[in-house]
This record gives structure tokens, sequence and C-alpha cells, in this order.
């Protein structure tokens, strides 16, 4: 694109992506600088270039700050804002980068080292097709060093094989689980019958049954990229073996998701549906949908999310129930690939039902989840906690009439070490406690499994 139809674009659209109104106000003042400020110098940027093609990021990071002292004397110089949005990118600080990468443009639409960078950040940023466009107008350029051409041709052919994704996943595990039946935790129940409590022994098949198991499961994710919004679709099926007992499982899950990228934020609509049978019979569907708002595109973001699901237990319609939920989250993404997030709201379960034992529920629950590089694989856990209290007493013959106060913790743990490409070796831990003033939800249970994962 010729500069002049570029600057008359911009100045006509500084609203829109991939540049913004901010981006044009800092340009404006800085033409407007006292005369003092103008007469200021910038040095020659030649050694504020980090040495190595490419310069590796400790170089980056040395140069950072030596470029930011210099910003007052370079507010006018194209080549500046290039180098110092480079430095930004190559050391995680996107939305600073992308700001510096506009300035450049705007002080000189042709400078190519801002262009190519540019793109890159859009690319890092979710905005894959502004990123296609600006690549493609840098490798119809005549002046375009002939040793660059191949790089920007393989990140063109990579970003645009990124528009239509497809992942399959097989896992195949074999493991222990001291509560395959998720059973109470204790061998005999309290019941109180006028007033006067009376203890019963629990028969064997209503205790918690151990024993050896094998897990296959089959994931397919799917995801279609265009320029003002993407779908993604995710299958799961999982079968279990449980050799001990009759305590086999069965589940099939799919979620689909609407997403809107801005440069700002990300919307998400999503809706999905989870169905398990226990012992050869169907034990319980779910059904949801959801909102999600994550704010911010740099290396922590916000997450602001609200949801209303419906669970329909199979032959005991009685339990079913309307559970809306309001959650808030904040995490961080790190360049070496560790992340960590944080979640935690407000549940509201509402009995379909008016003769549900324990009426309507509500409660809180958070969940942390992280991950990070490990000898080679990928270390990653979840830790969840949830409070649900009953609006009324759950049933007369259980602590004459109390009403049922429910806390549970569950702890996962994964690591995943690649073998070779699309194999995997995994290990899975999981545990899972639930506390309760009513004996009979009292329960807890841990499971261990190692196994292998296929991609395809």
């Amino acid at each position: 694109m010729p500069a002049a139809d570029l600057i008359k674009r911009t100045l006509c659209n500084f609203v829109q992506p991939p540049f913004q109104c901010g981006s044009l106000a800092v340009l404006l003042a800085s033409l407007c600088v006292s005369s003092a400020a103008s007469a200021q110098v910038c040095p020659d940027l030649q050694p504020y270039y980090p040495a190595g093609n490419p310069a590796p990021q400790q170089a980056w990071q040395a140069t950072l700050p030596r470029l930011e002292a210099q910003l007052e004397n370079c507010l006018k110089s194209a080549e500046y804002f290039a180098l110092l949005g480079a430095a930004q990118l190559n050391t995680a600080r996107l939305s600073q980068a992308l700001e510096s990468l506009e300035r450049a443009l705007l002080l000189d639409p042709d400078n190519g080292a801002a262009r190519i960078d540019y793109a890159e950040g859009l690319y890092l940023a979710g905005q894959v097709f502004p990123a296609l466009e600006i690549n493609a107008s840098l490798l119809a350029r005549q002046d375009l060093p002939t040793a660059l051409k191949p790089m920007l041709q393989a990140r063109e052919q990579s970003w645009r094989q990124q528009t239509h994704n497809r992942r399959l996943l097989l896992e195949t595990t074999t493991g222990y689980d001291n509560n395959l039946n998720g059973a109470p935790s204790r061998s005999d129940l309290t019941l109180t019958f006028g007033g006067t409590p009376v203890s019963f022994a629990l028969d064997a098949a209503s205790q918690p049954l151990q024993g050896a198991f094998a897990n296959l499961r089959l994931g397919g994710a799917w995801q279609w990229l265009r320029p003002t919004r993407q779908h993604e679709l995710v299958t799961t099926a999982r079968v279990r073996q449980a050799f001990a007992a009759d305590a086999d499982l069965a589940q099939a899950d799919w979620r689909y998701t609407y997403v809107m990228p801005t440069r700002e934020n990300r919307w998400e609509w999503s809706a999905g549906s989870s169905h398990m049978l226990f012992g050869g019979s169907p034990l319980y569907s779910v059904g949801d949908v959801r909102g999600r708002l994550i704010l911010g595109d740099d290396r922590c973001r916000t997450t602001m999310e609200s949801g209303l699901q419906q669970v329909n237990y199979h032959g005991q319609t009685l339990m079913n129930g309307l559970e809306a939920s309001l959650l808030a989250g904040y995490g961080c993404l790190y360049s070496s690939g560790a992340q960590w997030q944080l979640e935690a709201g407000l549940l509201s379960n509402n009995a379909i039902d008016a003769g549900r034992p324990g009426g309507d529920r509500s409660g809180w629950n958070t969940r942390l989840t992280w991950q990070y590089s490990l000898w080679g694989g990928e270390l990653s856990s979840q830790l969840g906690y949830a409070s649900l209290d009953d609006e009324r007493g759950y049933s007369a013959l259980l602590a004459n009439g109390a009403t049922r106060q429910v806390d549970s913790y569950y702890a996962n743990l994964r690591y995943r070490r690649p073998l070779r490409q699309g194999l995997a070796f995994l290990i899975n831990l999981s545990h899972q406690q639930q506390h309760s003033n009513l004996e009979p939800f009292e329960n807890r249970g841990t499971a261990a499994e190692v196994g292998l994962a296929l991609d395809f």
C-alpha cells in the first residue's frame, strides 16, 4: 500500500484495529512539543542494536532501559520507535510493543522493520488476519531484502494454517482408585427415629470399592478463525473398565465456543453438555451456557464469567437442579511457558422440584490452576474448593433434620513428557475429599494412573 494511502486510511479510521486513537493522540502531541524539547537531538541508534541474529532475550532486556532513557530525545524518530518496539516485543511487553510500533509506522509508514515486528505483535495478540495482511504487503515490496523473504513466507504459511486447526487425541492409561464408586467414607450410618439416633452398618456395595482400572480417552478439537470471530468445538469420550468391582464408567462431553477477539479484550460465549453412565446405567446429564470476558492481551489477564447449567439425575429426578454461577479470575502467562490462574465465584443451585431434600443451595467456589516445564515435559495442576449450604433441613432421619453443609476439596496433578513426535508419556494423580455435617455426604478418594497419549 502506498505511504499516502496508508496515512489517509490511518487518519480516517484511527479508532479501528489495528491502530488506536491513543496512538494518534500521542503522535499529534509529539508534533506539538515545545521548541526546547524539539531542540534535543536523538543520538545515533546503532550502538543500541543488540548483537546476534537473532539477538537473545537477555540482550534485548539489557537494551530496553537504555532506549527508554532516550524517549524525550527521539519523539520524532521512526527508527527509534521501531527499535523500542522490537525490544519490548522480545521481552514479553506486547501491549507496549504494539503502541511503539504503531508510533513508528505513523511517523514512517514505509519502515520495513517496524512492519515486520508489528505483524508479529498482532499475531501474538491473537489478531491473525491483520497480521497476515501486513505480512502480505511486506512480501509484495520491491525493496524486500532477499534474505528476509523465506522467513516471511514461512510465517505466512504457518499463520494461514492456524486459521483452520484440527487436533485429535487418544489416551490409554491404567491405574488404581481407592473409591471407584464414590461411596461414603463411613462404614456405618446413623439415622434418627423419633429423636433417637440408631446406627446401621452399610453393606459392602455401599462402601468404598477399591481396585485397578483401565481408561480409554478420545478427544477432538476443531478451530475455525475468521477476521472478526472464531469458532471452536471440543468433544471428548471416556470409558473406564474397573477390574475389581462393577464400577465401569462411560462419559461423553462436547462444548462449542464462539469467540470475538478485540485489541483490548476477548469475548467468549459457549454451550455444552456432559453425560455419564455408571455400572451400565445412566447416572446424570448436564447442559450449560456460559459467557466470559477476558480483559487484556499482555502477560496477565483478568477474566469474568457467568454461567447457567441444568443437572438432571436419571432415576432420581427429584434431585434435579438449575445452577447459576458468577466468577472472576486473574492469571499470568510467562515467556518460559509457565502460567497460572486463580478464579473464585458465587454459586446458586435452585431445585426444579419444590420437594427436593434441602431445597435450594447456595455457596461459593475457588480454583487455582498452574503449569510449567519440568524435566523435558509439562507439569500441570488444579486445586479446587467449593462450599454449599442448603436452605432448609435435608431429612428428619438425618441429625434431626439439620440443614446440610458441604465442603469439597480436590487436587489434580498431571505430568506429560513427549517421547517422540505425537507420542507422550502420562502420569495422573487425583484426590478429592468432601466434608459434611451429615454422614452420608462424607467421602474421599484417591486415584493414580500412568499411560500414553497420541496426538494425530
